[in-house]
């Protein structure tokens, strides 16, 4: 290369190349900003969810309808400016908390009911998901390292405990406790068969639970509108199939 050449790259093209870098970063940092700006909006609406899921079934209407429809507003908002990194977690949650919006919309926000509403409970089964999981421990870990903002409710399901049936089947003496928590991605199926069949008051085998768990998590991966509306029957073929001796829709109505 000549030095002409050589004079007339570093004079003419360089500034360009450097400009271009510069806009990059800048447009980078300009939409982490956006996003950084809305997450005190979530960290207030994650909070106040954490308290609806946990006491649904004894809270007003009124409150369960404006904690959710803040929940997914707050969403819509991020998902606008979320960047490119952590965009795909945002839809996810986006997505299974508009499941729920719209299961509890149906029953017109009565929590007392929704134990026994098949699309809660399937949007509740989701939520609890390990794919669900990630996404909202990612989704904090990436606003904690670069928003400076720690998530105070950085996982959000509904609770473990199960409702227990006036007249539960009789329990397996061999039967053993469900784990303390979600350990690795072999205890989830596991943990996640104790916390279904739990709601209806019946203790479960490991072998049974690890058949459940797997099971359902497969099941719910399709279609979520599908299994919205087949969510008891699929539940009664999976306890068939594990040999788990609950009548679902017997129980429904001891409820």
């Amino acid at each position: 290369m000549t030095v002409i050449l050589r004079r007339f790259i570093f004079r003419f093209f360089l500034p360009l190349i450097l400009g271009a870098s510069i806009f990059a970063a800048c447009s980078r940092s300009g939409e982490t900003d956006s996003f950084c700006l809305l997450t005190a909006r979530w960290n207030s609406a994650s909070t106040q969810l954490a308290n609806v899921l946990v006491n649904l079934e004894s809270l007003p209407p009124g409150q369960i309808r404006e904690t959710m429809s803040e929940v997914v507003a707050s969403l819509i908002a991020i998902n606008e400016s979320a960047p490119r990194e952590i965009k795909p977690d945002v839809e996810l949650l986006l997505n299974t908390y508009g499941s729920l919006f719209d299961a509890l919309q149906a029953i017109d926000w009565d929590g007392a009911t929704s134990q026994k509403d098949a699309a809660v409970t399937s949007a509740g089964v989701r939520l609890a998901s390990d794919e669900i999981q990630k996404s909202q421990t990612d989704f904090a870990k990436f606003v904690s390292e670069n928003c400076s903002v720690e998530i105070e409710n950085a996982v959000n399901q509904f609770p473990n405990e199960g409702t227990t049936l006036p007249d539960p089947v009789v329990k397996d003496d061999l039967s053993t406790e469900p784990p303390a928590s979600f350990d690795n991605d072999e205890t989830i199926p596991r943990a996640f068969g104790y916390v279904v069949v739990e709601r209806f008051g019946v203790a479960i085998t490991e072998e049974q639970a690890d058949c459940v768990g797997t099971s359902l998590l497969a099941a719910t991966a399709s279609d979520a509108s599908v299994v919205d509306l087949t969510y008891w029957q699929m539940l009664q073929t999976i306890f068939n199939s594990c040999r788990v001796q609950i009548d679902v829709a017997k129980a429904l109505e001891n409820e």
